[in-house]
This record gives C-alpha cells, sequence and structure tokens, in this order.
C-alpha cells in the first residue's frame, strides 16, 4: 500500500485550533492524545459520505446543517483528485452567457465544529471515495490516532417498510455490546454491499478504536425525498451516544410540515395507497410489541414490497405533477 499520509494534508491552523478546542495532549503535529483505544476522554469524529445509500437524506440533511456552524474550522483536506471517479460523478459548472464562472469541486474535509453548548466535535465529510478504500481507511485511522479520537460515529438512512406515522427506528452498530445495548435488533445475518462508512467502521474497530453507526429507518415511499423526521432520529442517537448537543432547531421545524403535507398527499391519493400504508402500520405494531423478540422484523406479514408501494405514491405524486393539484 502506497503511504496514507500522502492523502491528506492539515491546514496550517489546524495545530492551534485542535490544541485550542481539546488541549496540547490532541495535536495535529505530533503525538496523540489522551484516549487510548477504548478510552472515555478525546474528541468525538462523526463521517458521512455522499453517494452511498442515504433514504430521506438523513445524514445529508445532518451534515449540511452542523456545516452551518460558524465557528467551524477546516483542519485537515483530503486528497478529492485522487480519491473521486470524475466521469462517474462529474462536479457541476455553471455556464453564464459566454464563459464558465463556477467549478463545484469535490472535497473531502475534516472539520473542527462546536455543539450548542459550545463543545467541540470533529466532522469528516465529502464525496464517498471511488478508490483506494483501504488506503483511505489507514488515513483516517492516522487522524484517529494522531488527534486522540475517543469514539467514531456514522449515520446513513436505509429504506425500510415502516410507516411514516409511527416514530423512526434504526439500526446500531459498532465495537462494543455496551454502546448499543439500549437498542433492539432488527436483522440477523445479512450480506450487503459495501461502503467506505461501513469499511471504515470495520477497520477502525480491528485496530481497537470505538466505533458506532447508525442506519436510520425511512418509509421507503419517502426514501427520495429529504425525511427531516429521519435527520432527528440521527442528531438525537449521536447525541445519546457521545453527550454532544448537536444544534437542529431548523430541522426539526420542518417535520410537522412535511407530515402534514404526506398525510394529505395519502388523504387524496387512491385507496391502493392508504391500504398500503395501512398495512404497514399493523405490520409496525404488531411487532413493536415483541419487545422480548431478538430479531423484531420477523414476524410474518401479507403486505405490500417496497416497490409496488413505491410505485403507488409515485404515480400520484407524478399525478400532482401534472397540474392536477392546481
Amino acid at each position: 500500500m502506497l503511504d496514507p499520509q500522502a492523502l491528506y494534508a492539515y491546514e496550517p491552523q489546524a495545530l492551534s485550533a485542535v490544541e485550542a478546542a481539546f488541549g496540547p495532549g490532541a495535536d495535529a503535529g505530533g503525538n496523540p492524545g489522551g484516549s487510548a483505544a477504548g478510552g472515555t476522554d478525546g474528541p468525538v469524529l462523526l463521517h458521512f459520505f455522499e453517494g452511498f445509500m442515504d433514504a430521506g437524506e438523513a445524514g445529508g440533511q445532518v451534515v449540511a446543517h452542523l456545516l452551518e456552524d460558524s465557528r467551524r474550522v477546516l483542519l485537515a483536506r483530503f486528497d478529492a483528485d485522487r480519491l473521486v471517479d470524475y466521469r462517474a460523478r462529474r462536479p457541476a459548472m455553471v455556464f453564464d452567457r459566454d464563459k464558465w464562472t463556477s467549478y463545484d469541486a469535490p472535497a473531502i474535509d475534516l472539520y473542527l465544529l462546536h455543539d450548542a453548548v459550545g463543545a467541540p466535535f470533529l466532522l469528516l465529510s465529502g464525496p464517498e471515495p471511488d478508490v483506494e478504500w483501504e488506503r483511505f481507511a489507514a488515513a483516517v485511522r492516522q487522524v484517529v490516532e494522531r488527534l486522540g479520537v475517543r469514539l467514531t460515529v456514522n449515520f446513513h438512512g436505509i429504506p425500510m417498510g415502516v410507516p411514516h406515522t409511527r416514530p423512526v427506528g434504526l439500526t446500531p452498530h459498532g465495537s462494543r455490546e455496551d454502546l448499543i445495548a439500549l437498542y433492539p435488533r432488527w436483522f440477523e445475518k445479512v450480506q450487503v454491499p459495501a461502503s467506505v462508512a461501513a469499511m471504515l467502521e470495520f477497520r477502525l474497530a480491528e485496530a481497537g478504536h470505538d466505533v458506532l453507526g447508525f442506519a436510520v429507518h425511512v418509509p421507503h415511499y419517502l426514501a427520495r425525498t429529504p425525511y427531516p423526521q429521519a435527520a432527528v432520529a440521527v442528531l438525537e442517537a449521536v447525541q445519546a451516544a457521545t453527550g454532544l448537543v448537536l444544534p437542529g432547531a431548523p430541522v426539526r421545524a420542518r417535520q410537522d410540515e412535511v407530515r402534514a403535507d404526506v398525510d394529505l398527499q395519502i388523504a387524496e391519493g387512491d385507496g391502493e395507497l392508504r391500504s398500503a400504508v395501512a398495512g404497514l402500520e399493523q405490520q409496525y405494531d404488531a411487532v413493536a410489541g415483541a419487545v422480548d423478540r431478538e430479531n423484531l422484523m420477523a414476524e410474518p406479514a401479507d403486505l405490500p414490497s417496497a416497490d409496488e408501494l413505491g410505485r403507488a405514491f409515485e404515480a400520484f405524486l407524478a399525478e400532482q405533477g401534472d397540474g392536477t393539484n392546481d
């Protein structure tokens, strides 16, 4: 493997910013901070990468909101020019009359942010690397160890056969049982396509670092639209796990608006759509009471598939887009 350190570079102000936030033990120019693997001191690192599954834009909404922090400090930049396949995900450019006026270059950046009470934490975000995953994971591990990170947390949304009329659930995963003990288990052993976030969690855990992840359950008929309820579930789960007080008033404020809009669209839709949602409600209520079962999704149910419900909902939305609601 090529040298992982060549994949990233700290900004000139990184050392002083990290020392001011976390103390001189955790710095960007020398030794790791006071948090060995499994320790209780040191910063928390949140990470989310665009490009993999993120139903309801759960992770994307959270990152966009956190980056509104006016005190944010750029600590390090990863070499997106090496890691991103531009032809697979072409960056946007703006052409104005007779010339190109902007280019939206991809960026994989590490930021120092602060929560609502001023507590510092780290955020790594950007497009999911297309290549050199192992080298990227090794590079992030170097950052984790140099800055003395005590816990890394990732999050994203997954489409599930759940109704929007019930509380948002999530599937936790991590390196220690006590990190996820409070949450029910929704899955047995499954094989799924890999992602950088999952592989990074796996490699860090192998190296003895504490890691935690949350897959938030988004109604599959709302998977392609921003779903603030899912973003709020992420914020609350991260807060409970880390002690950070993450700001989220704008995201929370949109929950009632989105719920009312979805309710109206379903009420005005065809009977098949309403029946499908009612069926999901029955399934949810049945398994929600099965708290003693290890796998809550093991309950059989004769319900419409995700594709069937998604097609019904998309058909209704298409009708609205044709002007039938004007």
